[in-house]
């Protein structure tokens, strides 16, 4: 559409500023994308492993929108680098905020914040940044023998990413069973033709380690009960387990 003279900052680069940008131009607004990280693409970026959504594909897409005649500047955090004064005082219009949803929740269990303890967001994002570096470090100890908690799409992304790591033993530890796993089917059983273990019916309680690591999990053994809010049956600890 013909150029409207407003301007408006679109505040994170992921799949929703991404698409905000796209269409903003489309109807002849100038655009310009801030985003903290130095590729654009935000959690699909530095969340989703590339076996699963290849980096090239991913660039042949901010391109196509970036051509459009956006701009972008990365390696920028709202409230550090920039503020909505400093954004107002440049021009813009108005602002779209997009900043995503990078934080993991932690499991509130004695031991998790030991060292080789990581969060599934945490972990995946280090990879990604890693490998997309001009300079990769490879510095995330993993061991051979790895557990991840849960069993949603994150859990199962972390487990293949640890299996193509090099890691000997991976497993998914989860307080339900197989049929209340929130991930998609074809990733767990793609989990599963890739090798890795499942231990259904069990909650973490403590992590437990030396001046080495991690040692031991300990965890309590579930039995299912009556549907909770999410429609699944809810996990019941078995006392003394």
């Amino acid at each position: 559409a013909p150029d409207t003279d407003k301007k408006v900052a679109v505040i994170g680069g992921g799949p929703a500023g991404l698409t905000c940008a796209y269409f903003l131009r489309r109807l002849g607004h100038a655009v310009t994308i801030f985003d903290m990280m130095p590729e654009l693409g935000g959690m699909v970026r530095y969340g989703i492993p590339e076996y699963r959504l290849p980096k090239e594909v991913l660039k042949w897409e901010t391109d196509g929108i970036l051509n459009l005649g956006i701009e972008h500047r990365p390696n920028v955090k709202l409230g550090e680098d920039f503020d909505l004064a400093t954004l107002e005082a440049e021009g813009f219009d108005a602002v779209f905020l997009g900043v995503g949803a990078w934080k993991d929740y932690s499991l509130r269990v004695e031991g998790e914040d030991m060292p080789g303890c990581y969060t599934g967001i945490d972990f995946l994002t280090r990879f990604a940044s890693d490998q997309q570096s001009d300079e990769p470090q490879h510095n995330i100890p993993i061991g051979n023998k790895c557990i991840v908690i849960g069993g949603g799409n994150t859990a199962i992304d972390c487990v293949r990413t640890l299996v193509r790591l090099g890691a000997e033993e991976v497993t998914i530890l989860y307080r339900r069973t197989r049929k209340e796993m929130p991930a998609n089917d074809v990733e767990i059983v793609a989990a599963e033709h890739e090798g890795v273990k499942f231990h259904f019916l069990a909650a973490p309680t403590r992590i437990e380690g030396d001046e080495n690591g991690i040692t031991h999990i300990e965890f309590l053994k579930m039995e299912l009960g009556e549907p909770d809010a999410s429609g699944r049956r809810r996990p019941v600890p078995i006392e003394g387990s």
